[in-house]
């Protein structure tokens, strides 16, 4: 993983904390449920960014192996990673993956 990547998955992943350490004291506030679920969307959606982010790295990283290796083996154990991996991305609700270009 590049450091700017780890980088913008550590601050999706403190940006999530945050957000649940203040749904957790509104919850304990007392706040109205609807304020609640609310902030809750917003612990989900910046797990889901990261979970994203983690996704787009992991196929960033096996690319040239899947692409280039002469190994049928190494590239066929890659894909069922990157499978495993992709499926398990699928249990998140709302599952997409947020791309871009740069």
């Amino acid at each position: 993983m590049k450091p700017i990547q780890q980088s913008e998955i550590i601050r999706r992943l403190r940006c999530s904390a945050g957000h649940l350490n203040a749904v957790i004291e509104m919850a304990e506030a007392g706040q109205p449920c609807e304020q609640v679920l609310h902030q809750l969307g917003a612990v989900e959606a910046a797990i889901h960014a990261a979970a994203s982010k983690l996704i787009i790295c992991q196929v960033q990283t096996i690319q040239s192996i899947i692409l280039g290796s002469s190994s049928p083996e190494q590239r066929l154990a890659e894909l069922k990673r990157l499978q495993s991996l992709y499926t398990t991305f699928l249990r998140y609700p709302n599952h997409q993956i947020e791309v871009s270009h740069g």
